[in-house]
């Protein structure tokens, strides 16, 4: 097993919420240990995530990776972000999905051959994530004290920021593999090598119902990987968002489709996307769609 540390890339999906996003970087310019690289993957926003980048590219090296809103296309970009990343190590995280500290620190420690990771979330209230966002409390900080002191209904009890009792995690092969609870994968967390394998994100997830993290997971453990867990330090605190209205009578979500099958590539993923792109594809430029083609912001 090599020991070689990963470098990393932090894909960030966002759609507008410019506020929210901004919270997100913030949390990150704090992690501790190697530097790691970040990419905006941006499904069609206006300029006030562009300006959130530009905030926060000083701090960050941010990439900015957008494609033309023309509805619910958050897999083809990541899908484009993975294209444009540098690093063997890939984190897609939801920009509503704030990092708690020492959360690059649990990722590293949890990038191991044969695993890709997934974690636990906290979601927060409405109106505490108004406050959230208001206030800009930092509250990537809080220890498990400042949340029962300052938020105590948002987490119900310190179990959930310190699950001492949940012993699994990917290092320790005695342990049940991990499944986020509802199936909620707040980020991925893979090896480039095993993403390119699965032909990444597929691109035909059109709704959120489709569940684009749920089909790649399927596809990862059938590609012979387990998932794993790298404790409480990598669990993320969810911002508030208002419900989507993505269900369709009669759709079967896509991840529900994979699970009847025996699939392990995407059917419309990386491969397709390059080929989409012309082959001109690298980390200085990706982007656009079938109609048109937009550079990496930078």
């Amino acid at each position: 097993m090599s020991t070689r540390v990963p470098t990393v890339t932090v894909v960030l999906a966002t759609y507008e919420r410019p506020e929210v996003l901004n919270i997100a970087l913030h949390a990150l310019t704090e992690q501790q240990g190697a530097p790691f690289e970040v990419i905006i993957a941006d499904d069609g926003s206006s300029e006030g995530v562009a300006r959130v980048v530009e905030r926060w590219r000083p701090r960050l090296g941010l990439k900015h990776v957008w494609q033309p809103d023309e509805g619910f296309r958050k897999a083809r970009v990541l899908d484009l972000a993975a294209l444009a990343a540098l690093g063997d190590y890939f984190v897609f995280l939801d920009g509503d999905c704030v990092p708690r500290q020492g959360f690059m620190q649990a990722i590293r420690k949890g990038a191991l051959p044969g695993s890709f990771l997934s974690t636990k979330r906290i979601t927060l209230g409405e109106s505490f994530s108004g406050r959230v966002v208001r206030e800009r409390l930092p509250i990537w900080r809080w220890s498990a004290i400042d949340w029962l002191v300052r938020a105590p209904r948002e987490v119900g009890r310190p179990g959930y920021l310190l699950p001492a009792r949940d012993r699994r995690r990917p290092w320790r092969a005695d342990q049940p593999e991990f499944t986020p609870p509802g199936r909620a994968y707040s980020f991925v967390g893979v090896f480039r090598t095993d993403f390119e394998r699965v032909n990444g994100y597929d691109a035909r997830c059109m709704r959120a119902v489709d569940g684009e993290d749920q089909d790649l997971a399927i596809r990862l453990r059938r590609s012979g990987l387990r998932c794993g867990w790298s404790g409480p330090a990598s669990t993320v605190l969810h911002l508030w968002h208002p419900p989507g209205s993505y269900r369709a009578r009669g759709h079967l979500p896509l991840f529900r489709q994979t699970e009847m099958d025996d699939r392990v590539e995407a059917v419309v993923g990386l491969r397709e996307l390059a080929a989409e792109l012309g082959g001109q594809v690298s980390a200085k430029r990706v982007g656009g769609s079938s109609s048109s083609s937009d550079p990496v912001k930078r």
